[in-house]
């Protein structure tokens, strides 16, 4: 059996990435220019007033928030509505599966394309929060962009599953807003997650973004890591890829050819 990732995922990745091109300044308005906005509103904003957080300088405590953010709405959009165009729209689905091309070989094409749309916009932040002061640890920032790319992969993930459900547009009203909007707010990006009630506390570790600001803001700030702690939460930012994979793949096998 050929493995999953083989030439022909690469060639959905290739054929994304080539159609990417020509309108490759409108979308990094909203991959790239969207988090930097942010970074800059809440960062200096924000941190005028809110000097310190966990003990550590505002600035330098939320970019690494931001860079889950980031990650998070460019994969998890390129996973839905880009996607959702793709297959129910414009039909380039089933051009694709008309060749050699299988189900799981195009959704694996997909998967990986998107996550590489959160790592432009989280590289993105990063550059521009180094440039300004905002990155405590280089070396730590480097080392925290392998954590943003598996957790990358899990948004796309849930964005393909969100994709395999959808019928119309409006689908996605749901999945932004009791999906996407929860993880910006409540996964730790602007404020420590203790700060919150304890409901939403354990909402809140149900989110991959929470695991993810949980590895990276460490690595970032310098803070010391419990190796434990990391295998957990890189873990379940792999589980939820794999699952949401499989849920993505058995959906959308049985809406294509059942």
């Amino acid at each position: 059996m050929n493995t999953l990732i083989n030439r022909y995922a690469f060639a959905v990745w290739l054929r994304n990435f080539l159609t990417w091109q020509k309108m490759v300044w409108s979308s990094l308005a909203s991959n790239v220019v969207n988090p930097v906005i942010f970074l800059f509103a809440f960062g200096f904003g924000l941190g005028s007033v809110i000097e310190t957080m966990a003990g550590v300088p505002y600035l330098a405590f939320i970019v690494p928030g931001m860079m889950a953010y980031g990650a998070m709405f460019s994969s998890s959009f390129e996973a839905t509505v880009s996607a959702y165009a793709r297959f129910q729209m414009q039909r380039t689905w089933d051009a694709m599966l008309s060749t050699p091309l299988t189900l799981s070989e195009l959704l694996v094409g997909e998967l990986v394309w998107s996550a590489c749309k959160g790592m432009l916009s989280c590289t993105a932040v990063l550059v521009v929060a180094a440039i300004w002061g905002g990155v405590s640890s280089i070396a730590g920032g480097l080392l925290a962009l392998p954590v943003l790319m598996l957790a990358s992969l899990a948004f796309a993930g849930c964005g393909l599953a969100a994709t395999a459900f959808a019928r119309n547009w409006e689908f996605f009203s749901y999945f932004f807003t009791f999906w996407i909007t929860p993880m910006f707010m409540f996964s730790g990006v602007f404020f420590e997650i203790g700060r919150f009630p304890d409901f939403i506390q354990v909402f809140a570790w149900i989110l991959p973004m929470t695991h993810l600001v949980e590895v990276i803001r460490p690595l970032m700030i310098g803070l010391a890591l419990q190796p434990l702690d990391v295998l957990i939460h890189l873990g379940y930012l792999a589980a939820v890829t794999v699952v949401s994979f499989i849920v993505a793949l058995y959906r959308l096998r049985r809406r294509l050819f059942d």
